[in-house]
C-alpha cells in the first residue's frame, strides 16, 4: 500500500525550483517528486560494484590477470 509523505517548511525558492522542473517535464510537483524518490531509491553504482565483488569468482580472471593484461596493455 502506498504511503503518504508530508514535507513542511519548505522554502519558497525550493518550491518554485521544483516547480518549474516539474512543469518543464509535463508533471504536477507531487508526480515529479514522486519520480525523483523513485530514482534516488534504486541501487547505487557502489553498491552493484561491492555486489559483484561479493560473487564468487568461478572460472574467470583473477585480479593479478586483470592487472597484468592492464598494464600488459599499456606497455608497462
Amino acid at each position: 500500500m502506498a504511503k503518504t509523505i508530508r514535507v513542511d517548511d519548505v522554502p519558497d525558492e525550493t518550491y518554485e525550483a521544483l516547480r518549474v522542473q516539474a512543469e518543464a517535464e509535463v508533471l504536477s510537483v507531487s508526480d515529479y517528486l514522486r519520480r525523483r524518490l523513485r530514482l534516488i531509491t534504486r541501487p547505487t553504482v557502489a553498491g552493484v560494484v561491492d555486489r559483484a565483488l561479493q560473487r564468487p569468482r568461478e572460472n574467470g580472471p583473477t585480479n593479478d590477470d586483470i592487472l597484468a593484461a592492464i598494464h600488459e596493455s599499456r606497455g608497462e
